[in-house]
Formats: C-alpha cells, sequence, structure tokens
C-alpha cells in the first residue's frame, strides 16, 4: 500500500501540504474525539465547507468528495513534482518516468506472485494463533498483525529473518513521521529522527551486501542493471526499498486491527464473514473503504488544472482526504454504514498512475488473518481502545481480544 509520502530515512524534500494546513480546518485535530472518529469532521467540512473541493485560506485545496478524488488522482496535471532523484522514491516520481521503473519492480507484487504466497502466509498465520495462550488476552497488533505484516514484506523483500526485529522499533516510530512535526509531540521527535537513522542504516547495509553478492530477491533485482543496462544509486535503492518495505508493513497492520474491530463493532457482520468465509475478499474491500489505514494523499499541480470544476493554478498543493471520499453520500448508499456484501469501489489504495504496488499483497494478508480471526471466534475483552493520535496514517494502539473457539492448534 502506499503513502504517496516521501519515505522517512532519507533526506528529500516531500510533496506535502503546508505545515499549517491542518489548523486551519474547521475542527481540532488535536482533539482526542477527533481521533477516534473523524469522520463526522470530515462530512461537516463537505457540507459546509461549499462543495466537494475546498480552498483554504493558504490556496491550498481539500478534497473530500470521491468523484473529485478520482479526477485529481487519475489527471496527469497533477503530481510530485521535480524532487531529488537520489533521494525521493523512483515509484512516486511522475509520468512517463514513473512507469518505465514501476515495471522494473513490479513483478513480485503482481497478483500470479502474490497467490504464490497465500499458503506461506496462512501457514504463517496459523502459526501465530497457535502461538498463542487460548484462555489469555491476545492483542492482534502486537501478537497477530505486526509479526504476520513483518514476516511477510521482509521474506519478499529479503531481510533476513535474524535482522527483521531490529526494525520493529523503528518502523513503528517512523510511522508517527509522516505527520507534520508542528503536530508531534516535541518529546518524541529525536526518537523519530534516531528510527529514520537507524532504518536508512539497515537498508545501506543490506543494499550494498545485496550488491556484492546477489540472492534473488527484490533488493537484489532493484541493485541490478536494469533493462536497459542503467544502474540505480544506492540511495534511490535504499529509499525504494525503504517505501516498499514501510508502506507494506504498517498500512497491512492497521488494516486488520481497523478491520477486525469494525466487524467486533459489527457481530451481525462478523458472523457473516464467519460462516462465510468465501466473502473474505469482498470484507476487506468493504473495510478499507470503512476506516482506510491511510487517511490523507498529497499532489502538486504541476501546471494549471482544475479538480471537478475547481482551478488549481500550478503550486497548488492538493489535500486529497481519503478517509472523507470513502464515505462521501454521493459515492454510496448510507456510506457510514460497514456492509461487508457492498460492491467494491474505494480510494484506500490509490488510483490511477499511482493505485498501489502492493494491493494484492496487503488484501492477500487481511484476509487470511480476519479469516483466522473470525473462525477462531475472536471476542472483545471490553477494555476501550484509542486510536494512535496520527492523521495520515490511522490505527489502534492495541486491540485486546478472547480466542474463544476452533483455534488453530498448529500450522
Amino acid at each position: 500500500m502506499t503513502t504517496d509520502q516521501h519515505q522517512p530515512g532519507t533526506t528529500g524534500t516531500p510533496v506535502g501540504v503546508a505545515h499549517d494546513f491542518w489548523d486551519r480546518l474547521p475542527f481540532d485535530v488535536r482533539d482526542p474525539a477527533f481521533h477516534a472518529d473523524p469522520y463526522p469532521s470530515y462530512e461537516r467540512l463537505r457540507t459546509e465547507g461549499g462543495g466537494p473541493v475546498v480552498r483554504l485560506p493558504d490556496g491550498v485545496l481539500v478534497v473530500t468528495g470521491h468523484r473529485a478524488c478520482v479526477t485529481a488522482l487519475g489527471d496527469e496535471r497533477l503530481g510530485f513534482g521535480p524532487l531529488d532523484t537520489e533521494t525521493q522514491s523512483f515509484l512516486m516520481v511522475d509520468p512517463p518516468e514513473h512507469r518505465r521503473l514501476r515495471t522494473r519492480v513490479a513483478a513480485p507484487f503482481a497478483a500470479r506472485a502474490v497467490d504464490r504466497l497465500r499458503p506461506a502466509i496462512e501457514h504463517r498465520a496459523a502459526e501465530l494463533l497457535a502461538a498463542v495462550d487460548r484462555a489469555a488476552e491476545v492483542d492482534v497488533i502486537a501478537d497477530l498483525a505486526e509479526p504476520l505484516a513483518l514476516d511477510v514484506i521482509c521474506a519478499l523483500v529479503g531481510v533476513p529473518p535474524a535482522e527483521r526485529e531490529e526494525w520493529v522499533e523503528a518502523l513503528s516510530w517512523m510511522v508517527t513521521g509522516f505527520d507534520p512535526e508542528s503536530l508531534r509531540d516535541p518529546r518524541i521527535s529525536s526518537q523519530v529522527a534516531c528510527a529514520r537513522l537507524d532504518f536508512a542504516r539497515h537498508l545501506r547495509g543490506l543494499a550494498e551486501r545485496r550488491r556484492a553478492v546477489p540472492a534473488g530477491d527484490f533488493v537484489s533485482a532493484l541493485v541490478a542493471p536494469g533493462p536497459d543496462g542503467t544502474l540505480l544509486t544506492l540511495e534511490q535503492v535504499v529509499t525504494a526499498v525503504g517505501q516498499v518495505v514501510i508502506a507494506g508493513y504498517e498500512p497491512t497492520v492497521n488494516l486488520i486491527a481497523n478491520g477486525f474491530h469494525a466487524l467486533l463493532s459489527h457481530p451481525r457482520q462478523l458472523e457473516h464473514l464467519r460462516a462465510r468465509p468465501r466473502d473474505a475478499p469482498a470484507a476487506v474491500e468493504e473495510l478499507l473503504r470503512y476506516n482506510p489505514p491511510i487517511q490523507l494523499l498529497t499532489r502538486v499541480a504541476l501546471r494549471d488544472a482544475d479538480i471537478d470544476g475547481t482551478p488549481a493554478p500550478a503550486g497548488t498543493v492538493v489535500g486529497l482526504l481519503v478517509g472523507a471520499a470513502n464515505r462521501d453520500p454521493a459515492a454510496y448508499d448510507r456510506p457510514h454504514r460497514l456492509d461487508i456484501t457492498r460492491p467494491r469501489q474505494h480510494l484506500s489504495l490509490g488510483w490511477g498512475e499511482h493505485f498501489c504496488l502492493g494491493a494484492r499483497l496487503v488484501r492477500v494478508q487481511a484476509e487470511v488473518m480476519l479469516t483466522a480471526l473470525a473462525r477462531c471466534r475472536a471476542v472483545s475483552t471490553g477494555e476501550p481502545v484509542r486510536f494512535k493520535p496520527t492523521l495520515i496514517s490511522r490505527g489502534l494502539e492495541r486491540l485486546p481480544v478472547v480466542l474463544t473457539d476452533g483455534r488453530p492448534h498448529g500450522p
């Protein structure tokens, strides 16, 4: 899954909204009530802002409408701009270069390649469920979603098993770094900076080893010459691999946790999934729509453009509120209702040129783990849950459950 943000751990400048973007919105993004449920605030912005595209006083455009988001994401006049090619992920450059480079790395994420991984993903999920104490509290995030997502993305990239645990803490801190520094607790800024440096160090070491001794994995493919004989620099490889690891890890964790929390809050939907596990793909699509793990994408107008009739002069920064667009009543019947039989139609994996490279991988992991949790009859402990105080990434701090029946006893 793509965050459409510049990869933390490198030094380039991201395409992003102004530092005070969130403060200019007509609601308090620091309010715990907003983090618990931002969707009423999004709806007020859409209804009171004069339409699906709202212009803030500093000229930034905020897009809340589904059709307007689709228009913006499919418009090549909106992109990422001429950023530093050494430190900007080559998966986030503008066409036509983006197409050439994306083709170079797409093979491991293709549907057939991911489907070949499904048995291994199912095996790992069964191992994790078998390892937890049936009578004890289980944290869906720390005990299940995080180790599954970490193992899957690290295996695909080529991170040796012995090194994976070293990455967990750095990955967790770096997601906090997606948000503007002005909205972060200043006490953690140094930890975010250290995590970026630590993560980049791990990635450089891995890339250097694969350049010396290829291993047939994703990193080995990046350090090898491309079809045209060109080589990526070490910094380009580090940036690209870093984006793949983070975009394949944190959103997957949050999709599993957010999704199961939504199912626990809607028992009939959970029972439907338990009784009809073949509906898991449709359930995952609806859970992606209902509470997406990425709430905001950003673009900049590369030349004069318009979004659903609203002018976007060259240089205009555009904030696409995916969480709002996914609940646009103009696009969905009863958008605030969870319905895992709803036809697929959401923007949580992007749209157009930069549609999420790892979409199939994210979906399969969520299908496997959510189906397994439903089969195990995982129930809430009743402990109140809290969402992390982040804005771009949306996920729970923890999700405690108890497995009451049908838990696998081995892989």
